[in-house]
């Protein structure tokens, strides 16, 4: 067998890895950047158009880290239902509870309660947070209850899996349809985009394969304008109007996403997608931490339309470097399953 037949599937595969890797990179970023917007309005501090261009990225931020999660578990999703209960369910619970305990010491100890937006130090909260979505950590519980929604609709046609979830989230994004709680109306809007994943993933790449740095700008520009003609003529509360922007913003996201991660300068931006586990689970901590400091400190508004560009990479850099050094001192099942849980092949 030739080198060039053995190498080239290896160099497409990295390929549309490193394109999952570069939107889940995206996507952690607008997530830090959307937690810092979220602090800032709590302390007064955010300019209404920093909190604009927040909720712009609304429609891209979660849907694209679901898509990209999604293509990452549709192979163990193929597996029996022991790895699929260890791998995707038994490893995301273990974490959400793990850290759902440390955030709740932290910040019952270390933060001052008006620095907090969520209330992360109230008991009640803590102890239903335990069994049911919480705040922040919400993400970590969707996963594995996706998973197990996801295998036990492999069964139906792929018409029927997209289209159940399609549905939910087009009445939800709606307003048609309500759970009372945030964290659950999160799920029930972004199924479809993890289910999405595990089946979409030709059409992702022939989304990838078709980037330019014209076709990354006219994306933006086409999101740009169909959200603002939503708002403007009051079409939020047709269904279907809402999942279609989603979309919109998904696809300009991949095409951003496999744009960079053609060139040099944009693997820091992949290298950042292999590492987003630890992001999400530190950096609000370190942020709770900075805004207790600038409570003392009189922001000026230019300073304040320049925090979040200094924030977001000060507080993914330090989420990076708090895991390396929380596993450098052995405490490696702070990120992972503990060996006697982890699931072993036969």
């Amino acid at each position: 067998m030739s080198s060039r037949t053995v190498n080239a599937p290896t160099r497409a595969t990295a390929a549309r890895l490193d394109r999952v890797d570069a939107a889940k990179g995206i996507s952690i970023l607008l997530v830090v950047a959307h937690h810092v917007v979220w602090y800032m309005r709590h302390a007064g501090l955010a300019p209404a158009p920093v909190v604009m261009a927040d909720e712009a990225f609304a429609s891209l931020r979660m849907p694209l880290f679901f898509l990209a999660s999604g293509l990452v578990a549709a192979g163990p999703l193929a597996a029996p239902w022991r790895v699929v209960l260890h791998k995707r369910v038994a490893f995301f619970l273990y974490l959400y509870a793990i850290w759902t305990i440390i955030r709740f010491a932290f910040f019952a100890t270390l933060v001052p309660p008006e620095v907090d937006p969520d209330g992360s130090a109230d008991p009640v909260a803590f102890a239903l947070a335990l069994l049911l979505p919480g705040p922040s950590m919400w993400f970590l519980y969707a996963l594995a209850v996706f998973a197990v929604l996801t295998k036990l609709a492999r069964p139906l046609p792929v018409w029927v899996q997209l289209g159940a979830p399609g549905a939910l989230s087009a009445l939800v994004g709606a307003g048609l349809v309500d759970f009372g709680d945030t964290r659950w109306t999160y799920l029930a809007r972004f199924l479809f985009f993890f289910v999405l994943g595990c089946h979409a993933r030709a059409l992702v790449e022939r989304i990838a394969a078709a980037t330019s740095l014209l076709r990354v700008g006219l994306a933006g520009v086409v999101c740009v304008v169909a959200a603002g003609a939503v708002v403007a003529l009051g079409l939020r509360g047709v269904p279907g109007v809402v999942l279609a922007l989603q979309c919109l913003a998904v696809g300009a996201g991949l095409l951003a996403a496999a744009w960079f991660a053609r060139y040099r300068f944009g693997r820091p931006l992949v290298l950042l997608g292999t590492l987003t586990l630890p992001v999400y689970l530190i950096h609000m901590m370190w942020l709770a931490l900075v805004m207790t400091g600038l409570r003392h400190v009189d922001i000026s508004v230019p300073a304040a339309y320049a925090l979040p560009f200094v924030l977001v990479p000060l507080l993914t850099v330090l989420s990076l470097l708090t895991r390396r050094a929380l596993t450098a001192a052995g405490a490696t099942w702070l990120f992972a399953l503990p060996p006697r849980l982890a699931y072993r092949a036969a």
